[in-house]
């Protein structure tokens, strides 16, 4: 999702999260049923109900003067940085679950960058609360992602 250098309104960077929330639960949702490993199954699972929880909350939004989104109390670990070592490729019918575990690592840094854009954009404004959230939210899904393909895929390294 492209973002500019500015802040927008209120409604407008609603409007934004929601958009991104809903790219990322159908990119869940697909990968979902790609993939065939039971753990994986079931993380990409959790990460498109927390998608959801996300627009959910960010659409009751529009009606609140805050936004609220849930604290799990999970502290993931800082980001492994794999996608400067994991080469994105576009998924087709000859994708493994590798390649859709990677495809995966490179969408959630997508929606990590995207909000943190979105919070320096809007430094001292009242959204930036909201992005800088919403950024540690989708770090912690990057989190468990990543720890997730070392676990699967980097034993052997």
């Amino acid at each position: 999702m492209e973002t500019h250098d500015v802040c927008y309104t209120r409604e407008v960077a609603i409007e934004k999260a929601i958009e991104m929330e809903l790219q990322s639960f159908k990119t869940y949702k697909d990968l979902y049923f790609k993939v065939k490993d039971r753990l994986a199954k079931d993380v990409l699972k959790d990460l498109a109900l927390e998608e959801l929880e996300h627009k959910y909350t960010l659409e009751k939004a529009y009606f609140e003067d805050t936004v609220e989104l849930h604290d799990k109390g999970e502290k993931d670990g800082p980001s492994m940085n794999l996608t400067l070592l994991l080469e994105e490729k576009p998924l087709d019918h000859a994708a493994n679950d590798q390649d859709v575990m990677v495809y995966a690592i490179h969408e959630e840094k997508r929606s990590v960058d995207f909000y943190r854009a979105m919070a320096g954009q809007c430094g001292g404004a009242p959204m930036e609360k909201m992005f800088s959230r919403l950024a540690q939210d989708e770090e912690g899904h990057l989190s468990r992602l990543e720890s997730l393909y070392e676990d699967l895929y980097m034993q052997d390294m």
